[in-house]
C-alpha cells in the first residue's frame, strides 16, 4: 500500500490564511486598545489630581468665608444681647418705681410698725 497522498485544496489554504490574518488583526487591535486604556488612565489620574487641588482650594476659601461670617455674626449677636440686657435693666428699674408708688398708695400691714415688739429685739 502506498502512502496516502494528502491533497490540500485552494479553499482550505484560503480559509487558513484568512484565519491567521484575522488573528493578527485582532492582536494588533487589542494592543492598540490597551495602549489607549493606559493613556486614558494617565489622563484620569492627572485630571483627578488637578480636581482634588481645585476642591482643596475651594474648601479652604469657603472655610475662610465661613469664619469671617461667623465672627461678624457673633459680634452682631453680642451687640444685640447687650442692647436687650440694657432694655431689661431699664424695664426693671421702671417696674420697681411703679411698685414703690403702689406700696405708698395702699396702707398695708407691711408698712405699719408691729403692735408688740418681739422678744430679743433691741
Amino acid at each position: 500500500m502506498a502512502p496516502a497522498e494528502v491533497y490540500v485544496s485552494n479553499e482550505l489554504i484560503a480559509v487558513i490564511g484568512t484565519a491567521i490574518t484575522l488573528a493578527a488583526v485582532i492582536l494588533a487591535s487589542m494592543r492598540g486598545i490597551r495602549a489607549d486604556m493606559r493613556a486614558l488612565r494617565v489622563e484620569l489620574k492627572e485630571g483627578d489630581s488637578s480636581l482634588r487641588e481645585e476642591l482643596k482650594a475651594f474648601d479652604s476659601s469657603l472655610r475662610e468665608e465661613l469664619k469671617a461670617g461667623d465672627s461678624s455674626l457673633r459680634e452682631e449677636m453680642r451687640a444685640g444681647f447687650k442692647e436687650t440686657n440694657a432694655r431689661l435693666v431699664n424695664l426693671g428699674d421702671r417696674l420697681s418705681k411703679v411698685e414703690g408708688i403702689m406700696e405708698g398708695m395702699f396702707w398695708s400691714g407691711r408698712n405699719q410698725a408691729p403692735d408688740k415688739p418681739r422678744e430679743g429685739v433691741a
